[in-house]
């Protein structure tokens, strides 16, 4: 790589594989076009269909990544951070298969619970998480800056760590209030807004602290599409009775598939970075030298 291709200041590693990236990315751009096709259709099969594949491939990400860490946060995190974004992927899968499952109360039970329930398991996941950083600040151990390449050392701060737990427990109660009142809670509605915001803003506070690994334009893209949730929720707390094919839920399709579009943006540019600028592990380059 020469001089003029290199970036205008030193950058870190970033610790996600491009296979992890890869998935995400596709993911979270198949499950935002596939809000979009419903946008345009609520019982949009294809639609539907991209917001199986699309969730459960981000869930194969976040399992991938969960368990390359595993020696750093521990496996009951790895755990239940993979079962939790498993459960989350599969809850649209009803509506995959029909999407007239949505005109019944337990099709749409199904897909509350299994979000309230995913995001749970999330919060417990990060717990343990802030636990095992506890650990390390009880034990002395130093908390290290972005791009640290001490792979036992937890880089997030316990602020972030905690804010994000707690809101995915808001929110998480807040989709199991829903799963109680189907037909359309305010509760559960403005519990999810609360929880899903305090996660975006813990996600806020985590990508401005490794911005230096991929860049200011994905870290702000990322903080972006996050919040796109809370809006699309606190539209629903606003009228929670609003019926599928209102105005409303068009106005919600059409933030939650911006933000998902920004999401898989944001993960391309970290992936363009990385096969751009990262050198090669020393055993790769070994390898080729050889």
């Amino acid at each position: 790589m020469s001089a003029s291709q290199a970036p205008s200041r030193t950058r870190v590693p970033t610790e996600a594989t491009p296979l992890v990236l890869g998935l995400a990315c596709v993911g979270f751009a198949l499950w935002g076009v596939g809000w979009l096709f419903v946008l345009g259709s609520r019982t949009s099969h294809l639609g539907w269909a991209l917001q199986v594949v699309g969730p459960l491939m981000v869930a194969l990400a976040v399992a991938l990544y969960a368990s390359h860490l595993r020696r750093r946060i521990g496996y009951p995190a790895v755990l239940f951070g993979s079962l939790g974004a498993v459960i989350v992927g599969l809850a649209t899968l009803p509506y995959g298969i029909s999407p007239s499952n949505l005109s019944s109360a337990s099709g749409l039970r199904f897909g509350y619970a299994a979000y309230g329930i995913g995001l749970l398991l999330g919060a417990l996941s990060l717990t343990c998480v802030a636990v095992t950083l506890g650990r390390q600040l009880l034990e002395g151990t130093k908390l290290h800056p972005a791009g640290c390449s001490c792979s036992e050392r937890i880089h997030s701060s316990m602020g972030t760590t905690v804010l994000g737990a707690a809101g995915l427990l808001v929110w998480g109660l807040g989709f199991l209030a829903l799963f109680a009142t189907p037909e359309g809670s305010r509760y559960g509605w403005i519990l999810a807004v609360v929880g899903s915001a305090a996660v975006s803003v813990a996600i806020a506070g985590h990508l401005r602290h490794l911005s230096g690994r991929f860049g200011q334009l994905a870290a702000w893209l990322g903080i972006i599409s996050a919040f796109a949730w809370s809006i699309g929720y606190l539209l629903q707390a606003i009228h929670p009775t609003a019926g599928f094919y209102s105005q409303w839920y068009s106005a919600l399709f059409g933030f939650y598939g911006a933000g998902h579009i920004l999401s898989a943006v944001s993960i391309a540019l970290v992936l363009v970075y990385k096969l751009r600028f990262e050198p090669q592990p020393v055993e790769e380059v070994a390898t080729a030298t050889a």
